[in-house]
């Protein structure tokens, strides 16, 4: 019978498999796990079910499996197979040694199967088909030769000695396993302003790995072809200390911890810090918090623990004085699209320099979102534009809108290619009957002549959120929905992973029949709150700068940006490469998008689709 298996790293928690193969599937510690494997056909095709409509890809049967290679890591691979760490220690006792404590959280966590290979001075192909033939893979092995074992050309950043170094010089023997375990646990342990220096013939790679995991200086001099000399310096400035630092468990959490986290960060001064625990390596906020002047490091306890130590730099005094009497502002954001361009934002040396942000609060909840600008709450926003029509009694400002042409209907089992393709089916729209989603959609159904009475709308109880629809169609439950991005591009992915038909009709295109010559459609951008535009002009200048220079490296860095903002979004790189491949990002401002901004609002008026008064007071909120 066919076995499933689930990648933790991969898993969302989404619970798709769980509600489509609830005998076999289960949800243990915020993850998806196969706790019973599939004992008759109807499980299997439960199960089969499951991992089609998986959206990050996470389950795949052994049919599916790939065979280790010599660019395979060592711990991932005993962790996928448990059972290979019996069948590595029969090949070498060596092996034993990788596996404690120590370097199992280190080493073994960056080294390859080439690198092992030389560490424990056993053939490569020997372990391959070793480890491949235990796992019924050594077929698909002998496919992938020579590549399976082929060296790569690897690139360091070393750098010139600047710092002293010790008296002693710790001498490797060759491949000597046990010394470099005793090395890696001082690499592991290097005071702040320190330096240890080691030479021999070792394997070089897993090394290096654990001394940029640790943020440490490093000059790399090979002496000859058997003989290396490494020199290694811990540049921070202040030692932690542990013991005083809050711990942030964010495991069991049932709101998104991000803002969370974020507030914590911005709260501590320089030399303070604070514990995360989490399931996975939180790799995107590591290299956030690093731009925001955050030291790190990270020790893996066990399987779906994690703890990352954050200490705030100890910036020089010039920079502490400048840094004295910044306004202390809350951003908040209700609209997942912007998600990339914040990230990137946070990053902004100069941001840093002029604020200090108390809080970054994420809204799955648009009516909160609407409430904390309303409230006075937020001092930034991103925001839908049809919201701020809600605001014009409200002390606030949106002079830039940078989101375009955002919402999409998906449809699969069947293609749909004009909205009259879509009677007799339920259409699935985000939030409730009488929010502008709906509205929208039936005003486009009507223009184009069709009887809005012929069409079908449901929604969710009592709020149709983007997340649950996007989660019914994926598992089958909805076959027609309105979405807006990133969720449209992330089903829109999964679909063509798993070789699912579908079709697509774009709102905007739609709009600009009905409305030749209209162009993009508004969607969202950044509402201030009044008093920061009057009080201090100059840091909404500079935010502003900022916006359209991170809107310009995301439009320019689509793959990076994805790295940048995967955690923050809760989806696999590939899906937020998808989502930013089709998302359109342009800044607009002043005359160009106050003119854009009153044709949009002077046909949803018309069409009765927002109640709002078009005249100079809400059009005011459009200018600075």
């Amino acid at each position: 019978m066919e076995k499933f298996i689930v990648e933790k790293e991969k898993c969302i928690a989404c619970r798709a498999c769980v509600r489509t193969a609830s005998e076999n599937f289960k949800i243990k510690e915020g993850k998806a796990v196969v706790f019973k494997q599939p004992e008759n056909e109807e499980e299997l095709e439960k199960s089969r079910k499951a991992m089609e409509i998986c959206p990050t890809k996470a389950i795949f049967s052994k049919n599916d499996e790939k065979p280790i290679t010599g660019d395979s890591k060592v711990r991932e691979t005993i962790e996928k197979y448990p059972q290979l760490k019996d069948v590595l220690l029969k090949i070498s006792p060596k092996f034993k040694t990788m596996q404690n404590p120590v370097m199992w959280n280190t080493v073994a966590k960056y080294a390859t199967f080439k690198n092992a290979a030389k560490m424990v001075g056993v053939s490569l192909c020997e372990i391959l088909h070793t480890v491949n033939k235990e796992l019924g893979l050594e077929k698909e092995l002998y496919k992938l030769f020579p590549e399976c074992i082929r060296e790569t050309e690897k690139k360091y950043n070393s750098v010139e000695i600047i710092w002293e170094e010790p008296d002693t010089t710790i001498k490797i023997a060759e491949n000597n396993i046990e010394t470099l375990s005793l090395i890696v646990e001082q690499i592991e342990n290097l005071p702040s302003g320190k330096s240890i220096v080691f030479e021999g013939d070792f394997e070089i790679e897993p090394i290096i790995k654990v001394i940029e995991s640790k943020g440490y200086l490093y000059n790399i001099n090979k002496i000859n072809e058997y003989k290396t000399r490494i020199s290694i310096y811990n540049k921070s400035k202040k030692k932690e200390n542990v013991d005083e630092y809050d711990v942030l468990d964010v495991r069991m959490m049932n709101v998104d911890p991000f803002d969370v986290i974020i507030k914590k960060a911005y709260s501590l001064n320089p030399g303070e810090g604070f514990i995360l625990v989490q399931t996975f390596v939180p790799t995107p906020l590591i290299n956030m918090l690093d731009g925001m002047g955050f030291d790190h490091r990270v020790e893996e306890v066990g399987p779906y623990e994690v703890k990352v130590f954050f200490t705030r730099r100890v910036e020089d005094e010039e920079n502490i004085e400048e840094n004295d009497g910044k306004p202390t502002i809350t951003i908040q954001s209700a609209t997942p699209v912007g998600y990339p361009i914040i990230m990137r934002l946070l990053q902004s040396k100069k941001i840093k320099k002029a604020v200090n942000i108390k809080e970054l609060k994420i809204w799955e909840e648009t009516e909160k979102h609407l409430g904390w600008i309303i409230n006075k709450k937020a001092d930034i926003s991103f925001s839908a534009l049809i919201t701020a029509a809600k605001l014009r009694d409200a002390d606030v400002k949106m002079p830039v809108v940078f989101v375009w042409d955002n919402f999409t209907i998906i449809t699969r089992g069947y293609t749909a290619k004009t909205l009259e393709d879509l009677k007799g089916r339920k259409i699935h729209v985000p939030l409730f009957e009488d929010a502008p989603p709906a509205k929208i959609t039936k005003y486009l159904i009507q223009a184009k002549g069709l009887d809005v009475n012929d069409f079908e709308f449901t929604y969710g109880n009592p709020f149709g959120r983007p997340k649950e629809i996007m989660m019914d169609f994926l598992s089958g439950k909805a076959d027609t929905v309105l979405l807006r991005e990133p969720e449209a591009g992330f089903v829109i992915k999964a679909l063509e992973e798993s070789n699912i038909e579908y079709s697509e009709l774009s709102y905007g295109e739609i709009w600009n029949e009905i409305n030749e010559g209209f162009g993009l459609l508004p969607n969202a951008g950044v509402v201030f709150k009044g008093e920061l535009v009057r009080e201090h002009p100059e840091i909404v200048e500079v935010f502003l700068e900022e916006l359209k220079e991170a809107i310009e490296w995301v439009n320019n860095n689509r793959k990076e940006a994805a790295k940048l903002s995967f955690d923050m979004m809760r989806a696999p790189i590939k899906n937020v490469e998808k989502f930013l491949e089709r998302v359109t990002f342009k800044y607009v401002s002043g005359e160009e998008l106050q003119e854009k901004v009153y044709k949009f609002y002077d046909i949803l008026i018309k069409n009765d689709i927002i109640n709002a008064k078009l005249d100079d007071e809400l059009m005011k909120i459009f200018k600075i």
